[in-house]
This record gives C-alpha cells, sequence and structure tokens, in this order.
C-alpha cells in the first residue's frame, strides 16, 4: 500500500488525479490538530475521495503529531450510507464529481443502503441487555467501553440479517466483554 503525506487538500487531490484508476489504497499521514501544521479535515479528504470513487476506512495513530488515515477504491458492490450518498449529491451539484466517480455512484444508487433503517445513534438492543446481564463480568467490562465502540457493535447487530447471526454476534460480544477483549 502506498503512504502519502498531506498538508493541503490539493495534494490529495492531485494524488488522486493521477493514481485513483491504478491504486486500490493509500495511507494517508495527516498532522493532529494540535501540532499547528496544516491539514485537511476528515471531510474535505472524504469528498475527494467520494469524488473519485473511493472511501476512507480506517484510522491509525501513529505518534503524538500524526495520524494515518486508509482510504481505498470502491468495489461494484460497495454500498452506500446515506451520508456518502448526500455528499455525493453535493459534489455532483458544485461539478466536482469525476467521471470514475460518477460511475460508482450510480452503482451506489442501485444497492440498498449500508444503514437503511439502522437508527444513526441506537440504543443499546433488548437482547444484548439480557445477555449481559447473565454474565456480571461481561456486563462491567462492556460499560467500559467507549461510545463510539459501542455504537459500532450495537449496529453491527443491527445489521444482522437473520436470527441465528444476530444470535451469534451477541455470543460473541459478550464472551469476548467476559475476557475484556475490546473489539474496536
Amino acid at each position: 500500500m502506498r503512504t502519502i503525506t498531506v498538508y493541503k487538500l490539493e495534494d490529495f487531490r492531485k494524488w488522486l488525479v493521477k493514481n485513483h484508476a491504478k491504486e486500490s489504497k493509500v495511507a494517508v499521514v495527516l498532522h493532529k490538530r494540535h501540532t499547528g501544521h496544516p491539514a485537511p479535515s476528515h471531510r474535505e479528504l472524504m469528498e475527494e475521495a467520494i469524488c473519485f470513487g473511493w472511501i476512507d476506512t480506517t484510522i491509525k495513530r501513529l505518534d503524538d503529531i500524526k495520524y494515518i488515515r486508509h482510504f481505498s477504491k470502491r468495489t461494484k458492490n460497495s454500498r452506500w450510507s446515506d451520508n456518502t450518498i448526500s455528499y455525493a449529491k453535493s459534489l455532483i451539484k458544485a461539478g466536482r464529481m469525476t467521471e470514475h466517480g460518477m460511475e460508482f455512484y450510480k452503482l451506489g444508487l442501485s444497492k440498498p443502503t449500508h444503514d437503511y433503517g439502522i437508527p444513526k445513534n441506537p440504543d443499546m438492543p433488548d437482547d444484548l441487555k439480557q445477555a449481559l446481564a447473565k454474565k456480571p463480568k461481561a456486563k462491567i467490562s462492556f460499560k467500559s467501553y467507549p461510545p463510539s465502540a459501542k455504537k459500532v457493535l450495537y449496529r453491527w447487530l443491527y445489521r444482522a440479517k437473520l436470527p441465528a447471526t444476530r444470535a451469534k454476534r451477541i455470543k460473541y460480544i459478550v464472551n469476548n466483554a467476559v475476557t475484556s477483549i475490546k473489539l474496536f
């Protein structure tokens, strides 16, 4: 995977113009805000990525002054979130979307959104509450998870299509909480 350091949004756009079709992933090194070094915002980077049919994936701390945000090329099977569709509509209106980005946007519209029917900030599902109540150690450990991790897990449960899948996921969450393993 290629790694690039970005100080200005145009640096990322130049890289995408040159590489969006031939590369599939990139690690973008950015300075943290408190350092005073210039760095584009997450939203600015995400919008540029959407323009070229790419999307942001994970973020990783490098040290006290830098972090890495990963971006990857969308696949033909990629689903789009409601937020990403909204950003794309704004980018199209502003005339910023590339032909490549439009192709993936149209493909994304042909599939159900990634977040369809899932609350943006879900509460703990009742079945997970009941499962955690049966294992006090898991319940205590789960309470220590950061809100962002809990949100990811709740949404993961909501995405289960079959009751058996949901039950497996609950068991997985509870068992990992018992051993104090944080999943995200």
